[in-house]
């Protein structure tokens, strides 16, 4: 079975591994970019496995989280919205205004790009945005493979 990747987040029910039932007890969240394998419809709901789990979910749900073109949308979007982020004003004197400029990196279908601080990059892809450690700022923005 094909993977596929959540383009959201989406609460689902466990699933009994042998008999498929539901299970008693709150949904489990799935996360955002979590990769999943459909398992088939079963009625109005999917079934689908997380991490080797049997779970199912609304088909609409299921189908909103999973559309390719909603993912296609968000990464077409720019990866930070301006290209310099600004901080508010400064209240010392004679102090200049922050700026970040972000570089765009080719990351695919994702849309990534980092800044250069101190100690390393600030990694910015969607709306998320991580510090990667790198006092010599010797990455050059692609990967090992």
């Amino acid at each position: 079975m094909a993977k596929i990747s959540l383009n959201k987040r989406i609460e689902a029910t466990k699933l009994h591994e042998r008999t498929g039932a539901p299970l008693a007890g709150p949904e489990v969240t799935i996360p955002f970019g979590a990769l999943v394998e459909s398992m088939g419809r079963d009625r109005d709901r999917e079934k689908f496995r997380y991490l080797g789990e049997p779970y199912s979910v609304r088909r609409e749900t299921f189908l909103e989280a999973t559309r390719p073109d909603e993912a296609a949308a968000s990464a077409a979007a720019p990866a930070v919205a301006p290209a310099l982020v600004e901080s508010g004003p400064s209240t010392a004197p004679g102090a200049k205004e922050a700026k970040l400029k972000f570089e765009r990196l080719d990351a695919g279908v994702y849309a990534v790009a980092r800044a250069k601080v101190p100690g390393g990059w600030l990694v910015a892809c969607g709306t998320g945005v991580t510090f990667y450690p790198d006092p010599g700022h010797e990455w050059d923005g692609s990967s090992l493979e």
